[in-house]
């Protein structure tokens, strides 16, 4: 083997691909790229709030992803868990339903049990709909742009590269550790945020895509805080509740500062909802569609004839 034959093994597969690490290392790359002129740049030059820095943050991820996928890749952009199929929308209202549940179900036992209470803020309609709306606005974004994040390109890259099970893992505690930095963040809070990652993993490896994990991070986060008025992952975002609510039962039950997801009832709650989507035989992967790992575009490997090719 030539020197020119072991550098190819080193940036590319056995197919002509570019390995899995060089991948998410353009990801960084072009991820900081992007980010300095639109979050840093144009983010500056806007003076950008709260909700038009999340726009510019997810706008940077969907384009660094839609750039890798098309020209690295050579896949089209829903490639990575967006194809507009028929059960699409069944996944993402699937994942609504089923993170709004999760956290009621939280609520009631918190109320049940005397560990909290809730003062309605005396709003107006007018106010609702506001508070509602923006809650959407800011949630949606984010929900969307840690799910590309933690759930499209760069772990289903990773996934190519070490498989899936090991994929998951890594990513996932990639997700608690970006959680660790919050208000009030507990080693409970982050071992839930962990598990919500794979939780979310798993929903996507269950679909092939990334509409049921969409709806499940965005209903959980919009319930947590817009309906049921809890902190969200250490932040009270009080102008955001509909409720004003008070936790007095122990942080280990209840999150405490942090948020429900700083307790016991969380891992609870998470651990039934993975079990509800992992044994649902309504949510199952599209057959047909093209995703980043897909080989459908590779030729057929040549068969085994016993004679030899001449010259």
């Amino acid at each position: 083997m030539g020197m020119r034959d072991g550098l190819q093994l080193v940036f590319l597969s056995r197919h002509g691909d570019l390995r899995s690490g060089w991948r998410l290392l353009l990801f960084l790359l072009a991820s900081a790229a992007v980010g300095t002129v639109l979050v840093g740049g144009l983010g500056s030059v806007l003076e950008a709030g709260e909700t038009l820095d999340a726009f510019l943050t997810l706008c940077t991820v969907v384009i660094v992803t839609w750039i890798l996928t098309r020209f690295i890749n050579k896949k089209p952009f829903p490639a990575i868990g967006l194809w507009v199929h028929p059960r699409a929308g069944r996944e993402l209202g699937m994942g609504l339903l089923i993170g709004f549940l999760m956290m009621s179900g939280i609520f009631l036992v918190m109320l049940g049990a005397g560990f909290m209470t809730v003062t309605w803020r005396e709003l107006v309609w007018q106010d609702v709909v506001t508070i509602l709306l923006l809650s959407l606005i800011f949630f949606a974004p984010s929900a969307v742009t840690e799910e590309l994040l933690f759930r499209g390109y760069p772990f289903q890259t990773l996934a190519q590269g070490v498989s899936m099970l090991p994929a998951m893992l890594v990513m996932s505690g990639l997700f608690g550790i970006a959680h660790f930095r919050n208000p009030n963040a507990t080693l409970l809070s982050t071992v839930n945020v962990i598990i919500a990652g794979l939780w979310l993993s798993l929903a996507y490896l269950k679909t092939r895509g990334l509409w049921l994990p969409f709806g499940l991070h965005l209903s959980w986060n919009f319930a947590q805080t817009s309906v049921y008025g809890y902190p969200t992952s250490g932040f009270a975002f009080t102008d955001r509740q509909l409720w004003s609510s008070s936790q007095n039962g122990p942080d280990w039950i209840t999150g405490g500062a942090f948020g429900p997801e700083g307790g016991i009832l969380a891992t609870l709650a998470i651990l039934a909802g993975t079990w509800y989507i992992m044994k649902s035989q309504i949510l199952r992967a599209p057959e047909g569609i093209v995703t980043l790992d897909s080989v459908e575009d590779l030729p057929p490997p040549i068969a085994a004839t016993g004679k030899g090719t001449g010259p």
